[in-house]
């Protein structure tokens, strides 16, 4: 599998993009495959909850393949969620665009509003509560972080001298 963006996002450092998929990428993996669990259980759900299983696993494997790239290589390799992947190919116009990745974060906030909204945290199996509550501390955890490191980064960039432009106008 092939996608068009390779290297890290411009403006952010590998080391952040790496934090972003511990704090966000795995932790909304987990929410996909533990309310696919839930949903599962649910007699009139229960496709949609294998649906949900499958798109975890599958964003795991590409999460992984990042991380491992970040770490080895400082660069993504490929896509970090399938929706993000599939929307790239399907908008041709701008494979470089943040549709895909927005598209899974409203799912994967969706998904945890749902189960918490639902009352449904309480179908979670013993063994996947403790993972669902490291899921969400990582996640609001990466959100306060990533905002912080932005403003910063924004901050650096306001206080930076303008570069030299090359003519300067006469009017």
């Amino acid at each position: 599998m092939t996608t068009t963006e390779a290297d890290v996002p411009r403006g952010r450092s590998w080391l952040f993009a790496t934090a972003e998929i511990l704090t966000v990428g795995f932790p909304f993996c987990s929410f996909k495959v533990l309310t696919g669990i839930v949903l599962m259980d649910l007699p009139s759900l229960g496709a949609l909850g294998w649906a949900l299983v499958a798109l975890g696993a599958i964003d795991v494997v590409l999460n992984a393949l990042n991380l491992a790239a970040l770490l080895l290589l400082r660069r993504h390799v490929g896509g970090v969620c399938l929706v993000d992947v599939l929307v790239r190919r399907l908008d041709r116009r701008r494979p470089r665009g943040d549709l895909g990745v927005s598209l899974d974060v409203l799912l994967s906030f969706g998904l945890v509003a749902l189960v918490i909204g639902a009352g449904l945290i309480a179908r979670l199996p013993s063994w996947a509560l403790p993972l669902w509550n490291v899921s969400v501390v990582l996640n609001v955890l990466g959100a306060g972080i990533g905002r912080v490191i932005a403003a910063l980064h924004a901050r650096r960039d306001d206080l930076a001298p303008a570069p030299a432009s090359g003519a300067r106008s006469t009017r």
